[in-house]
């Protein structure tokens, strides 16, 4: 089974019913949820998303933990993963010989470690990084919406 790495604006965005991108992210997700592929979830991303939900977009802490905890309740089939000591190397090293981001890198080392086909985001800057690493670039959201994202409080 496909193996897909979900990346910390997706994951977010999942959550918000009123964000621009949501209605382009949830069916995504909810196919990875039912078993269409298999969903990798970085371990840290619920608690990344509550600070994005929570600061970034103003929603009220109690309802941001709240929709985490319950997504973390009710879906026991996505597989939450860390990095390794030699996949952090490695995202490092993919920072220098790629010259990008070592936090977007973190991401082509999680897919790298746990075997995976794609990254799934909403960022633009990730299309070259994954044809670079082999990886598939998986952005369901139109680009004119992904104008939208700036003005998304």
């Amino acid at each position: 089974m496909d193996k897909k790495i979900v990346d910390i604006n997706c994951f977010s965005i999942y959550f918000v019913k009123n964000h621009p991108g949501h209605d382009y992210v949830k069916p995504i997700i909810d196919a990875g949820l039912r078993g269409e592929y298999r969903l990798v979830i970085p371990e840290i991303l619920p608690f990344r998303a509550f600070w994005i939900m929570t600061t970034k977009w103003g929603i009220p802490k109690d309802d941001a933990k709240k929709v985490i905890v319950e997504f973390l309740h009710n879906y026991s089939n996505p597989v939450y993963v860390g990095l390794a000591r030699d996949g952090s190397i490695k995202a490092f090293q993919y920072s220098n010989d790629f010259n990008h981001d070592v936090y977007d890198c973190y991401y082509l080392s999680i897919a790298i470690q746990e075997g995976g086909v794609s990254i799934i985001t909403t960022d633009v800057g990730f299309e070259k990084l994954c044809e670079k690493a082999k990886l598939n670039y998986e952005n369901p959201v139109p680009l004119d919406i992904l104008r939208q994202f700036s003005a998304f409080k």
